[in-house]
């Protein structure tokens, strides 16, 4: 782990937390469109 570059750290830290909420995202609304799917069939 390298300290030298706090900046640069923050910025992969974002990077992540946007990546797994993208991801989080995509899999609610499979589910939501798979539960609709159920549902109205």
């Amino acid at each position: 782990m390298n300290e030298a570059r706090p900046r640069g750290q923050k910025t992969r830290l974002w990077i992540s937390w946007l990546v797994v909420s993208v991801l989080l995202g995509y899999g609610v609304v499979q589910t939501v469109i798979t539960a609709a799917k159920l549902f109205t069939s």
